[in-house]
Parts: structure tokens; C-alpha cells; sequence
């Protein structure tokens, strides 16, 4: 292959890369690879390549290769950094993003890469200030401009963001993060039809988008006006910080049990006291199993089902057994037999939604396994005291404790992965 080849096959590579065309931009490379002509071009390519195929561990040994022989090279720090961010370990990847930065501080998509590892880890005064730094170099860096506005979405400086975001569909109005970030912010704002129309064009321009899916399934749920407002608490509540979310968590149980013993010692409060506990509950109940039973709504919805990712259906399918078990065992409990051990099913059925509604949520597939073990785990509890109740005639057979005491573990578990993720 003369040099001529090369760098046309060279250039070939990087639109196949820039169409996410993955595994026909890594066969040329390894072809590539072979020559004596800039291995380490094509090696920087090939970690990309290997990145969009969700090789990270070959394309960190590549990138750590390449940065032993150019140590000066702030790419491949930019590589590395793209790397633990999508691994979701955030502060190794804002360490590599600085080094970058500290090699190259003119370069706009840096700046930009770092704002959004400070959007991810909360810190939206820092990411604003990134954003705001590449858009000094770089005044059109649709990454920079898009990473703004999702700052000043979170920092609560509304009509700022719409007119950042505003400003990246003027420089690339078919730009599908710029469309997904308006959808969302118009979500923030209540605007289910507005936003609607945003997702659509963004999924339209990238349909293999997960920020634009997930905005267009959130959308198509908040036609519901019940949903509207949930979606709109829980995009508040997802601005806080890891420390304030537990303190959320820790200060809700905690306000939650003082009330119960009030009213369980104070029974002229109960008829004030009781509604409070029963708000508390449903709520708490709510954030786990609102969206994937709202998600079951959307199995029966064509355009619902193509939208929904398939762990997204499973766990909707799921709960929906799970309810019509609940539902089942009180009818038989109420109508055919007064065995209490079908109303104990029902309960721990009802109750089986929140493990089953959850275990698909996290984003490393490592955590999604544990959930799902712990899922079920719980399950065979359930089965088996319930079984035993069943034949004891009993609403509490002697493991009853098992299923209950596992329920709760997993619940804090659970928030654990999810807050730390």
C-alpha cells in the first residue's frame, strides 16, 4: 500500500467514525495497523473505533500504549477521559480531562467534555463556567452551547438556557443533542406537546440517541397530568446533589416513623396525622414504581412499544404480573376462600414491584446484574412464605420476616447504586 492508499483509506476512516459506522472503520484500521505509515494516527483512530463498540478495555490498553510513547499528546487524555466517563467513574475522568486541558487550554471540546462530567456529577456552577470558557474560544461549539443551556437548566435560569439553546439550533438546526436538550428543558417547564416535537426531530436526526429516547418516553408519559407534575418533582429532585438526595432519603423514613408512632400514641391526631403518613407513603412508593407501571401503559401504545428499550419492557412487564398476582390473590382472599395467606401474597406481590420496577434502572450493566440478583432472591422468599402461609392458613407464616427484611434492604441498596451512579 503506497502513502496515497493510505491516506485515503485514512480519510475514509474517519467518516465511517464520524457515522458511527464502528466495526467497518476498526476492519480498515487493523488493515491500516500493517503499514509502517503513522501507527500512531491509526492506533488514536482505533481507540475510537473500539470506544463506539463498547471495547473499553482494549481501546484504555491501546490509549495507555500510545500515551508511554507521546506522553504530550492531549488527545489521548481526552480519549481516556471519555473512557471513565462512559464507565461513570466521573472523577478519574475530570482528572484526564484537565490534563488535556493543561496541555491544550485553547481546544473549545475540552472545555466542553468537562462541563459535562460536571453536569453528570451535579456541580453545575463548574459546569456553566467550562461551558462557558469553550464558548470564549469557541463561540458556535454546538458541545459547549448545549452543555450550557443544561447548566442553566439546573441552576434554575430558565429563559438563559432557551436562549443558548435557541442560539445551537440557529448554528445547527439539525443537531439532535440541541434538539433533545430543548425537549428537555421544555419538559422542566411542563410543555409535554412542545417538547414532544423536539424529541421527534432530535430521535429523527440520531435515532439511536438514548438522551432523546428517554426524553420522548418521559414526554409520551406526561400526557397523563398526574405523571406531568410526578416527572416534574422528580427532574427537581434529580438536581441534587448525592449528599442532599440522602439526606431527602434519611429525612423522609425518619419524619415518616415519627409520625406513625405520633399517631399510633396520639389517637386524637390521627385523622390529621394519618392522611400525612399515607402521602408519605405513596409518594416514596411512587418513585419506584410510577414509571415502569406507566411504561406497561406504553407496551400497549405501537409507537410506546418501538421507543421502549427491551429492559424497559421487561421490568414494565414484570410489574404488571406482579400486580395482577396482587390483584388476584386479594380477589380470591375476598371473594373464594379467607385463607390470609392469599392476602399475605397480595401484599408481598404489591410489594415485589418496587425490586421489579428498579433492577433495570442503573446504567452499568454491573449494578443492573446485582439489582437483578437481589431481585431474585427476593422473589424465591416471597414464593416460599407465601407458599407456607398459604398452608398454614396464616397472614405471617415463620420466614415472613425474610421477604419484608429483604424488601427493605434492597430499597436502601438500591438507592445506594442509583445515587452513586
Amino acid at each position: 500500500m503506497n502513502h496515497t492508499e493510505f491516506a485515503r483509506q485514512l480519510s475514509h476512516v474517519d467518516v465511517l467514525l464520524s457515522q458511527g459506522r464502528f466495526a467497518h472503520a476498526e476492519a480498515i484500521l487493523e488493515r491500516l495497523l500493517a503499514t509502517d505509515y503513522e501507527t500512531s494516527s491509526v492506533m488514536k483512530l482505533m481507540t475510537v473505533a473500539k470506544m463506539g463498540l463498547g471495547k473499553y478495555k482494549d481501546a484504555e490498553e491501546l490509549c495507555q500504549t500510545i500515551i508511554s510513547l507521546h506522553p504530550d499528546d492531549s488527545f489521548l487524555f481526552y480519549i481516556m477521559a471519555s473512557i471513565r466517563g462512559t464507565e461513570r467513574k466521573f472523577s478519574e475522568a475530570k482528572s484526564f480531562i484537565k490534563e488535556a486541558i493543561s496541555m491544550e487550554p485553547a481546544n473549545a471540546a475540552y472545555h466542553a467534555y468537562l462541563s459535562n462530567i460536571c453536569l453528570q456529577t451535579k456541580e453545575f456552577t463548574e459546569a456553566l463556567h467550562a461551558a462557558d470558557t469553550g464558548l470564549s474560544i469557541d463561540a458556535e461549539n454546538i458541545d459547549a452551547l448545549n452543555a450550557r443551556s443544561s447548566a442553566l437548566v439546573s441552576l434554575g435560569r430558565k429563559e438563559e438556557a432557551f436562549q443558548t439553546i435557541e442560539k445551537s439550533l440557529a448554528t445547527d438546526p439539525n443537531n439532535s443533542d440541541t434538539h433533545a436538550n430543548m425537549g428537555w428543558g421544555l419538559l422542566h417547564h411542563g410543555k409535554t406537546d412542545d417538547a414532544l416535537k423536539h424529541f421527534k426531530e432530535a430521535l429523527k436526526e440520531n435515532p439511536m440517541s438514548e438522551y432523546a429516547r428517554n426524553g420522548m418516553l418521559e414526554a409520551m408519559k406526561s400526557r397523563f397530568p398526574v405523571y406531568r407534575y410526578f416527572l416534574m418533582l422528580m427532574l427537581w429532585l434529580s438536581k441534587l446533589n448525592n449528599k442532599n438526595q440522602w439526606v431527602l432519603i434519611i429525612g423522609g423514613f425518619v419524619i415518616y416513623r415519627i409520625l406513625l408512632r405520633m399517631a399510633n400514641s396520639f389517637e386524637y391526631l390521627q385523622p390529621y396525622l394519618i392522611p400525612v403518613i399515607v402521602l408519605l407513603a405513596m409518594f416514596f412508593l411512587s418513585t419506584w414504581i410510577f414509571s415502569p407501571l406507566m411504561n406497561l401503559y406504553l407496551l400497549t401504545n405501537p409507537f410506546g412499544k418501538l421507543t421502549l428499550n427491551q429492559e424497559q419492557k421487561q421490568s414494565a412487564r414484570w410489574v404488571g404480573l406482579a400486580l395482577g398476582l396482587s390483584i388476584l390473590s386479594l380477589m380470591i382472599y375476598l371473594f373464594i376462600t379467607q385463607n390470609e395467606g392469599f392476602l399475605s401474597l397480595s401484599v408481598l406481590s404489591f410489594a415485589m414491584m418496587i425490586p421489579l420496577g428498579s433492577m433495570n434502572r442503573p446504567i452499568v450493566s454491573e449494578n443492573r446484574k446485582k439489582l437483578k440478583m437481589a431481585t431474585i432472591v427476593l422473589a424465591i422468599f416471597v414464593c416460599i412464605d407465601s407458599i407456607m402461609a398459604i398452608f398454614l392458613n396464616n397472614f405471617m407464616s415463620q420466614l415472613f420476616f425474610l421477604p419484608v427484611m429483604g424488601l427493605i434492604a434492597y430499597q436502601w441498596y438500591a438507592n445506594f447504586v442509583l445515587i452513586k451512579e
